[in-house]
């Protein structure tokens, strides 16, 4: 007995070892460890704009237009940083793992725009905040997040890997976020209005994330080619051809702004400084986090389940749920909590498995007859994000004005609070609703027949037929099937027939 169980114990431990789709817990952790920086980075930038208006007491109306002014020139950014990757020459470190460098630039600039010098006048301020926060946000991020797709398709083999590896690369990313989420608030409250103070907290934060940052680059390689080693230089009318024909990777992008609108309205820093009466309490809050990482060793069977789509959609209605309850919660720290796990469950798929979607974007590209561009996939979803915190921020500064905030006063007026609560609670909960309806649509129009197409493209692949030929349905693979095997079955009748009338002639000349 002890001998079977001990030889059914090895049996497993081999099969796991040979497992094609595992993935190491130290290979986990250094994947996600760029991403993990990111996230933190993004946490942090979320108090950017109270920094603006109430440290450096300019407006937030014209903070406001002004990032949403540079948030269109991150999205131009972020379609020129896919074209960068896609025809980055190969190096030693790979194709696209030397853009993961670009997580030192981000912390670099954000430590940069938090410093703003206390002698210079406010147009000066105007002036550094909006060109540090360009570099951070039209540069180094748009380069960092158009590597995303070809890296992972470059260093990993099929898409059970990427799914398992995204959904599972979110414990790790939630842990470095849970304790961003809950230091960074606090010690911004012991900062209080003070300039000093947020410098010596953003270069604290930004050292020991841009090293941590770093780990993915230092030990992922690339271990594949996406495209044959002699496919020519990507140019510029293969890009213009893949963003006219397909239009699902705009669908996916609509999904990654509306996200990228809810999580960067920014107000939930005013909210809990004004309505809740402490900032603090939002760094504990974060604490409930973890409360949602469980959640993502769920993604991989769901997605098997039903898709990478429908779940988002599902889990987008619960953001919504999450959200709408900050309408009437006030400073009821159990329907706060509540609320706050809602919000951050619901944004876990839309989050982690992005980038394997981007990923079948480049497969339909190669159905097409198109070159794959992950990288510009990756950029397309990279402008999306831009677009998405650019129209929040502008969003939100004007709100803000047109209720009368003013970061000067200790206490907001009714108005001013009314509108804080709008832009924490029902245009986020509206928006997560559209996300639901937007990627229910591209599972019924695209992800479904995912697997047809992806069987189609190897059939293309293994059976001669040209790339560019597209096969409309499965019976056209089957009738193309038959018939090549009818015709090898021809050809071998033909060849014994011949073979057959040869023996007989040889045989009538002997007699």
């Amino acid at each position: 007995m002890t001998t079977s169980s001990t030889t059914e114990r090895t049996a497993r431990r081999e099969a796991k070892r040979l497992d094609p789709t595992r993935v190491s817990f130290g290979k986990l952790v250094a994947w996600s460890s760029s991403h993990a920086s990111y996230a933190a980075n993004v946490l942090f930038l979320g108090f950017f704009t109270i920094y603006c208006t109430d440290t450096l007491q300019l407006s937030a109306p014209i903070v406001g237009l002004l990032l949403l002014l540079s948030r269109f020139v991150d999205a131009v950014g972020a379609l020129v940083a896919g074209w960068l990757v896609d025809v980055a020459p190969e190096t030693r470190f790979g194709k696209a793992r030397p853009f993961d460098l670009a997580i030192v630039g981000i912390w670099v600039f954000t430590a940069v725009m938090f410093s703003v010098p206390g002698g210079l006048g406010e147009v000066a301020k105007y002036v550094w905040v909006f060109i540090s926060y360009l570099l951070v946000t039209a540069v180094f991020t748009p380069l960092f997040n158009a590597n995303q797709p070809l890296y992972m398709a470059r260093a990993f083999a099929n898409r059970d890997v990427y799914t398992k590896l995204s959904a599972r690369s979110g414990l790790i990313v939630g842990a470095v976020a849970l304790l961003a989420g809950v230091s960074v608030p606090i010690l911004v409250q012991q900062a209080g209005k003070t300039p000093e103070a947020w410098s010596i907290i953003s270069i604290c934060v930004a050292v020991p994330l841009a090293v941590f940052g770093l780990l993915r680059f230092l030990t992922i390689k690339e271990i594949r080619n996406t495209e044959a080693e002699d496919s020519p230089r990507v140019k510029m009318r293969d890009i213009m051809l893949v963003l006219r024909t397909n239009p699902y990777l705009w669908m996916l992008s609509s999904i990654t702004l509306l996200g990228s609108v809810v999580g960067s309205v920014g107000v939930g820093a005013y909210y809990f400084r004004y309505i809740v009466g402490n900032l603090a309490i939002m760094g504990v809050f974060g604490i409930v986090n973890i409360l949602a990482l469980p959640v993502l060793a769920l993604l991989p069977p769901l997605v098997r389940r039903f898709s990478v789509s429908r779940v988002i959609a599902g889990f987008s209605l619960i953001g919504a749920l999450g959200f709408a309850m900050y309408s009437f919660a006030g400073a009821n720290i159990p329907l706060l909590l509540i609320a706050a796990v809602l919000t951050s469950v619901g944004a876990l798929p839309a989050s982690f498995l992005a980038t394997v979607l981007v990923i079948d974007n480049a497969t339909y590209n190669e159905w097409k007859g198109n070159r794959r561009l992950e990288s510009v996939g990756g950029g397309v979803q990279s402008f999306a994000q831009s677009a998405g915190s650019g129209l929040a921020a502008g969003m939100a500064g004007l709100v803000l004005g047109i209720v009368g905030y003013n970061g000067a006063h200790n206490t907001q007026s009714p108005t001013a609070i009314g509108g804080i609560v709008l832009l924490m609670s029902w245009v986020p909960a509206a928006l997560s609703v559209a996300v639901c309806v937007i990627a229910l649509f591209y599972h019924n129009r695209f992800e479904r027949r995912l697997p047809e197409l992806t069987e189609q493209l190897e059939f293309r692949k293994t059976g001669g037929i040209p790339v560019g030929t597209i096969l409309l349905d499965q019976t056209q693979v089957n009738a193309n099937t038959n018939s090549a095997l009818l015709a090898s079955g021809e050809e071998l009748v033909g060849t014994v027939e011949g073979k057959l009338r040869k023996r007989s002639r040889n045989h009538g000349g002997r007699r």
